[in-house]
C-alpha cells in the first residue's frame, strides 16, 4: 500500500473529521448505534453473486463523494468504464463527474500482479520473514497507489486476491497487513467478499481480520427475489441483530427498517 500523494481528504482536516462516517445507504445508519462506520475500520461486505454488496459499496461511495468526502475505489475484476456506465444507466449516478471534481478515483488493479510482486519478495527472503517482506512490499507502490488521502476506500472484491497466492498463510498475512495499512489512513474501508450462502468468505479468514461484517442475502420468493442484509458484527458500535430487508430500485438500495 503506497503512501498518499497528497494529504487532506474530505471537507475538513483529519483532526476535525468526525470519528464516524455515515454509510449514506438509504436509512441503514439508523440500525447502527453510532449512526455510521468508524474511521480506520475495515468492513467486510460478504455475499453470493447478485446479493447487492457491490451496489451497496458503490452507493455509499457515490453519496460520500457528493458530500465532498474523498473516495478511492479499487476494482480487481471489472473495468472502471464499465462500472461508471452501469451505474449511470441504472441509477443516474455520474461517477465520471465526481472524478473530474477530484473527490473520487476508480482504478483497476491486477490481483495476479499484486501476488507475483509479493511472492517474489517472499521467495528471496524466505517464508520465515513473511511479515517483514510484506511490510516492505506494501510501501513500494507496486500494488495500490493511493491517489489522495481518502475518507473511504473500496476494494472490489478482496476475495479475488486469494487464488493468486500459493497458500492461505501468505494470503492471510497479506490481508492483515493490507487492512492495517488502510486503517492508518483513518478511512472507512469497505472490502467486498464473494462468498457462498452460510459463509462470509472463500478462505474463511477475512471475517476474523475485519472490524465489521455485513452479510448480504438473496432468496427466491414469489417468482422473484427478496434481498436482505445482516450486520453480523461491528467492533465499534452496537447495532440491530435482525435481518434487514431491502429492495433495489431506480435510486439504488432502499432499506426497510422495522
Amino acid at each position: 500500500m503506497a503512501k498518499a500523494k497528497k494529504v487532506g481528504g474530505g471537507k475538513c482536516s483529519a483532526g476535525a473529521r468526525s470519528q464516524f462516517m455515515p454509510t449514506r445507504v438509504s436509512n441503514l445508519d439508523k440500525a447502527i448505534d453510532k449512526r455510521g462506520l468508524e474511521r480506520g475500520s475495515a468492513i467486510l461486505l460478504s455475499g453470493d453473486t447478485g446479493t447487492g454488496k457491490s451496489l451497496f459499496a458503490l452507493q455509499s461511495a457515490y453519496n460520500a463523494a457528493l458530500k465532498g468526502e474523498k473516495v478511492a475505489y479499487f476494482s480487481l475484476e471489472e473495468e472502471p468504464q464499465d462500472i461508471k456506465r452501469r451505474v449511470l444507466n441504472s441509477f443516474g449516478w455520474d461517477l465520471g463527474a465526481l472524478e473530474k471534481k477530484g473527490v473520487l478515483a476508480i482504478q483497476k488493479v491486477s490481483p495476479n500482479d499484486m501476488a507475483r510482486s509479493i511472492e517474489g519478495r517472499l521467495k528471496e527472503r524466505g517464508i520465515e520473514q513473511v511479515i517483514e517482506g510484506l511490510e516492505k512490499v506494501r510501501l513500494e507502490a507496486r500494488e495500490i497507489t493511493m491517489p489522495f488521502r481518502p475518507d473511504m476506500v473500496v476494494i472490489d472484491p478482496v476475495s479475488a486476491l486469494m487464488p493468486s497466492f500459493s497458500d492461505h498463510a501468505k494470503y492471510r498475512t497479506y490481508l492483515g497487513i493490507l487492512f492495517d495499512s488502510l486503517r492508518n489512513y483513518g478511512s472507512v474501508n469497505l472490502m467486498i467478499s464473494e462468498a457462498k450462502p452460510e459463509a462470509y468468505s472463500r478462505a474463511g479468514v477475512e471475517e476474523y481480520l475485519a472490524d465489521g461484517v455485513i452479510s448480504f442475502h438473496s432468496v427466491k420468493k414469489n417468482g422473484g427475489r427478496a434481498h436482505a442484509l445482516e450486520i453480523v458484527k461491528l467492533r465499534f458500535s452496537g447495532h440491530t441483530k435482525k435481518l434487514i430487508p431491502f429492495d433495489i430500485g431506480k435510486k439504488g438500495i432502499r432499506i426497510s427498517l422495522r
